[in-house]
């Protein structure tokens, strides 16, 4: 009977080993990189491997995201035209309604002046690289956004999908909502 036990206990023991073992082995190592855009110093880039990090460094390097954080508060809509894909979406909440617009729509509506800013700031941004062409971008943003005659100056929360169409860097997807409680979890 003691045989049994101490059998037991080994076999418990050696799988308790094997699956300690193996969650050292599968477990990923994240590196951080520093990105610093002007007025978002605290920019960084998550990297798990060397293919992240040449996409991560083409994607900065190309300064598309330096030329949108420009060109939004300007509300430069040749710019911002230029950087957004053909079939570039952008899904919001504005004031609690939700909308979802095409790219002519979010271009019309700047050059109408119907959505402009009086000034943007971004923080706690973080890039992360999906495969060889396309990069998430996250963060934290607040500014006074001028929408349907009204004012909103909530901080906001938004990821932005930039894929690499053509040899160049555009936008895909804008997803932001209205943090008025402000962050939490993610932007510390």
């Amino acid at each position: 009977m003691t045989k049994r036990i101490l059998l037991l206990i080994a076999i418990a023991f050696a799988g308790f080993a094997g699956f300690l073992t193996g969650q050292v082995t599968t477990e990923k190592k994240v590196g951080v990189v520093k990105y610093p855009l002007p007025g978002s110093e605290d920019t960084v880039g998550e990297v798990e491997t060397q293919q992240a990090r040449k996409v991560l460094d083409d994607f900065y390097q190309s300064k598309a995201l330096q030329m949108g954080a420009q060109a939004s508060p300007s509300n430069d809509v040749a710019v911002r035209g230029r950087l957004m894909a053909d079939h570039f979406i952008q899904v919001s909440e504005r004031f609690g309604i939700g909308e979802r617009l095409t790219k002519a729509q979010v271009l019309a509506d700047t050059e109408s002046g119907q959505m402009h800013m009086d000034h943007l700031k971004h923080d706690h941004i973080r890039l992360l690289a999906f495969g060889d062409n396309v990069v998430v971008v996250t963060g934290h943003s607040s500014s006074a956004l001028h929408y349907n005659g009204k004012v909103d100056t909530a901080d906001r929360v938004f990821g932005d999908t930039w894929v690499k169409l053509n040899g160049r860097w555009q936008q895909v997807e804008h997803c932001v909502a209205s943090a008025p409680n402000g962050v939490t979890r993610g932007y510390e």
